[in-house]
Order: structure tokens, then C-alpha cells, then sequence
């Protein structure tokens, strides 16, 4: 085979002896310079495989939590229902951090590490803090505020990534996270989504409705490293 060289402003490969790209007409800046490598070294590497099972079996262990938290039958205690999806959260966000250490802090994975620390923090705050506090009702409202508060952040993690599928994960995130928050605030919302869970699940009442929300985007999360894990790259 031939030896080449590529354009470092198309990336086409031209004979060595060429002067001028083949394809752009750059000139290289000499006839002996080193070749540089084809564009496709430069795509992301696989993640290793400890890596990838650790995802995977992160994203299955929070999908238990999240089918845990609403199981049929048992009658969760408020504690223990806010234990399951903190959990969540912390694992999910904590495994975040790994992989960006893994794949190595530059550019966009800073803001990634910085979004993820502080939600892993406030589900921190919110499993510490529900251990200690009361069972009243305004309490448990106040849980659920710092959890769609870490939610919000974890959203936006996923979004910062700029990949297809952490867009689609983070955006919906997003939109819970602010959902849950302004939700006891406006009273239109509130109604609507209140009149939305009880028709899906009679027997469920607010304030358990708002947090089903923060549930199923949590569930949704946990899709994210599963298939992340199974293709060796972030979706």
C-alpha cells in the first residue's frame, strides 16, 4: 500500500509527494510533513469493558428502585418511598462521574462533572435530611422539591453531553425537574396533572402523583447507561 498523507482541513488522504490537496488545493505546509492520522482515530473510543457492565448493571439496579418505589401492594412509608429514588440518583450520577473520568475530563465533560456532582449532592442532602425530619405531610413536599431540584441538574448533565440520545433523556429531565417545581406554585398545572396520574392510577393521591413523575423520569434515565453500556459509547 501506498503511503499517504492527510489534509488537516479536509481530511482526504493524498500521495506523499503531492504539494496540494487533491480534493481542497490546501497546500501542506511541506513535502516530508508527518502525516496526520485518518479522521476516524479521532472518533470516541469504546468504552472499556468494566466500564460498560458497570453501566449496565447501573441502569438495571435503578429501574428495580424505580419499580420498588410504586410496587403493588406494599405501602411504602414516605421515608423509605424518597430512599428508593434518591438512591437512584446518587448511583446514576455517581456512575456519570466515573465514565467522565474514564473517558477523560476536556471541553464539555467539565460542565458534565460539575452538573452531575451537584445533583449527586442534593440526593445526598435529601436521603440525609429524610432520615431526620418529620413524616408531616409539608416535609415530604419539601423532599420532593430538592429531588426534582437534583433531577434539574441531572437533565442538564445529560443534555450538555450533545449526544442524540442524552438530549433526549436530559431535555425530559429538564422538563419534569421544572414541572415538579412551579407545579405546587400554579394551580392550573397542578390540576392537570393531578386529573392525568389519577386517571392512570385511581388509587394514587397527591402529593404521591407529583412524585410518580420524578419515577418515571428516573426510569427513563436508567435506559440511558443500559444502552450506553451495550454499544460501548454514549447514545
Amino acid at each position: 500500500m501506498k503511503e499517504q498523507k492527510y489534509c488537516k482541513y479536509c481530511g482526504v488522504a493524498n500521495p506523499t509527494s503531492t504539494s496540494f490537496c487533491t480534493k481542497c488545493g490546501k497546500a501542506f505546509a511541506s513535502a516530508s510533513a508527518s502525516p496526520l492520522p485518518p479522521p476516524s482515530a479521532t472518533k470516541e473510543k469504546e468504552s472499556p469493558m468494566w466500564l460498560r457492565i458497570l453501566e449496565i448493571i447501573t441502569g438495571l439496579i435503578i429501574l428495580i428502585l424505580c419499580v420498588a418505589a410504586f410496587w403493588r401492594g406494599i405501602n411504602w412509608s414516605w421515608t423509605t418511598f424518597i430512599a428508593f429514588l434518591t438512591i437512584a440518583l446518587i448511583i446514576l450520577e455517581s456512575v456519570y462521574i466515573i465514565r467522565i473520568f474514564a473517558k477523560g475530563i476536556s471541553g464539555r465533560r467539565r460542565l458534565n462533572l460539575i452538573l452531575s456532582v451537584i445533583a449527586a449532592l442534593i440526593a445526598i442532602l435529601v436521603l440525609a435530611v429524610s432520615f431526620y425530619g418529620s413524616s408531616s405531610y409539608g416535609f415530604f413536599l419539601t423532599l420532593i422539591y430538592l429531588l426534582a431540584l437534583g433531577l434539574l441538574f441531572a437533565g442538564i448533565a445529560s443534555a450538555a453531553r450533545g449526544t442524540v440520545g442524552a438530549k433526549i433523556v436530559g431535555i425530559f429531565g429538564i422538563f419534569v425537574g421544572i414541572i415538579v417545581l412551579i407545579s405546587f406554585k400554579i394551580v392550573g398545572i397542578l390540576a392537570i396533572f393531578i386529573d392525568l396520574a389519577l386517571l392512570i392510577s385511581p388509587d394514587h393521591t397527591y402529593p404521591v402523583n407529583v412524585a410518580e413523575l420524578v419515577t418515571v423520569s428516573l426510569t427513563i434515565f436508567a435506559l440511558e447507561p443500559i444502552i450506553s453500556g451495550i454499544r460501548g459509547r454514549w447514545i
